[in-house]
């Protein structure tokens, strides 16, 4: 069968991207040929991974021809008034070049936005059958406004599948759209990918060189960019216990209160280092790292590194001695990161949210000190502070926490499933 996808890709970051491109993969290796329709070579910097593209051709070579990527050409700006880029347009029309070479089978949307949309349409001029995938936030937040939750609505309830969450309110969404529940497909999701369990070593020294020059496209000012770099390099030579976070930032990611928590063991003479990736607009990154660097005796003890492709996440993981993960208040309640389950399987210690740690799927099996710490309420700092010392300074807790962590994770990877559910519902259909 040959497939149709409209998705994000690496280099876009975030789960969705990241997810899509397995799912490709996986699709190609069931005997599937698949075409990807991307617009994420016109990802602009702050979510934009870096280093993604040898791998991404590598793995185009070695699927001989099965895989083919099409990305969107770049439109001049203010070729028209009001200006947009026309993404909805140019899929639409990139669809339908493709389909002159090689007619699809079945056409499939990642996101509702535009990838989702255009697939609906473009399903429908082709004649072709349609699935649809939703996340959280095209679900949760875009299809409340006005202009855009009728047209949701519509492409929803004409797909012929639609894959949707085993939230019970993302569900109740979807029916509410007119999704018809023998056209509903809520799958196992699909177990972590290999680069999980494949130990690979983690060069801060060359990332940190390498992100010299990537950050420069960010528009940062001359100033702040030297700022970041100076902290970057003398960040280096700190050998003390890692915290690492990794992701979007912001309040609602506990950014601010992590960074507060470190400032605090800093003070008391903890010795302590944070290494992240952050993902966020260049002035949201900005202006975090300002409050970063107001925290004087951070300096020296700090590594912020742009977003990294997600097969060089597991790495980054193993190379720091604690990973936190402080959502909390996330205005989207069937929201549901991955980040937990990646941590886990890594074997490095992790520290969640109150919020984090009762919405996962696994909650029921969490134990407290024993495979993960408890942070109930990040945006208190002192507590949060009192978490992470106890992990960076007990070792034994720490080899606790990962042998009970990864045996955890042992267990929720052996009931996911071994590829994309796509697999199965198109078996189906």
């Amino acid at each position: 069968m040959h497939i149709l996808m409209f998705g994000k890709m690496p280099p876009i970051q975030g789960g969705v991207s990241k997810a899509t491109w397995v799912a490709a993969t996986d699709l190609v290796t069931a005997g599937h040929t698949v075409t990807i329709i991307s617009n994420a070579n016109s990802m602009g910097y702050g979510f934009r991974q870096m280093g993604s593209t040898s791998s991404i051709e590598a793995t185009v070579a070695g699927f001989a021809g099965k895989l083919e990527i099409r990305q969107l050409e770049a439109v001049p700006r203010l070729s028209y008034i009001p200006w947009a880029p026309p993404y909805l347009s140019q899929f639409l029309g990139n669809a339908m070049a493709a389909a002159k070479l090689r007619a699809p089978d079945l056409v499939i949307g990642w996101y509702l936005e535009p990838y989702g949309v255009a697939a609906s349409i473009f399903g429908r001029l082709a004649d072709t059958p349609v699935i649809l995938r939703h996340a959280g936030s095209d679900l949760g937040r875009l299809r409340k406004v006005a202009d855009l939750g009728p047209l949701y609505d519509h492409c929803l309830s004409s797909a012929s599948r639609v894959m949707a969450s085993k939230k019970q309110d993302a569900l109740q969404i979807v029916l509410d759209a007119g999704v018809r529940r023998e056209s509903l497909v809520q799958a196992r999701g699909r177990r972590l990918d290999d680069s999980f369990w494949e130990p690979a070593r983690f060069d801060f020294e060359a990332l940190v060189e390498e992100a010299e020059a990537f950050f420069s496209n960010y528009g940062f000012e001359r100033d702040f960019l030297k700022m970041l770099t100076d902290w970057n390099r003398e960040g280096l030579r700190c050998s003390d216990p890692i915290v690492g976070s990794y992701g979007k930032i912001g309040i609602a990611k506990g950014t601010y209160s992590l960074i507060d928590a470190l400032d605090l063991l800093a003070d008391r003479n903890v010795p302590v280092a944070y290494r992240a990736l952050w993902s966020a607009a260049p002035d949201r990154f900005a202006h975090a790292f300002n409050h970063l660097a107001s925290k004087k005796q951070l300096r020296g003890r700090t590594i912020i590194l742009p977003p990294l492709p997600p097969w060089e996440v597991p790495a980054f993981i193993r190379s720091c001695s604690v990973i936190t993960f402080l959502e909390n208040n996330f205005p989207i309640a069937f929201h549901g990161p991955q980040i937990p389950r990646e941590v886990l399987a890594c074997g490095t210690p992790l520290i969640l949210s109150g919020e984090i740690w009762s919405k996962v799927s696994f909650a029921p099996e969490l134990a407290d000190r024993t495979n993960a710490l408890r942070a109930e309420d990040p945006n208190n700092v002192a507590e949060l502070a009192s978490v992470l010392e106890l992990a960076i300074t007990d070792r034994e807790m720490r080899a606790s926490l990962s042998h009970h962590g990864k045996t955890l994770s042992r267990t929720i990877e052996s009931t996911a499933l071994p590829h994309d559910p796509l697999i199965d519902v198109i078996r189906s259909m």
